[in-house]
């Protein structure tokens, strides 16, 4: 029994229109369309999520790049208050008790 005989009418009608040649097609385009859109939504989220973790990275960057300055001008700071005081404790250290030459 290769094909099955259909008896009932109604249900002849509703298959026919379901196996329509066209009624498919159209189903198919609405189908791909639906799949189209959820590619589309993904494709966005992954973008936002991407745009996200470099404004992130690029935030870590510039608070590394600011840490390495502000050391550096504390250096400098801690460095000219040391030159700064370094005249005044040679003066105050008698001649005989200075070790090496002075520039």
């Amino acid at each position: 029994m290769e094909f099955t005989r259909i008896a009932d009418r109604e249900a002849r009608l509703r298959l026919g229109t379901v196996l329509d040649p066209d009624v498919v097609a159209v189903q198919q385009e609405e189908d791909m369309a639906r799949e189209r859109a959820e590619i589309d939504a993904l494709i966005e989220e992954a973008d936002r999520e991407f745009a996200a973790e470099a404004r992130v990275e690029t935030e870590r960057v510039h608070r590394e790049v600011r840490g390495q300055v502000r050391a550096r001008r504390a250096r400098r700071r801690a460095d000219r208050e040391v030159l700064r005081s370094l005249p005044v404790r040679l003066e105050r250290a008698p001649v005989g008790e200075v070790d090496g030459e002075a520039a």
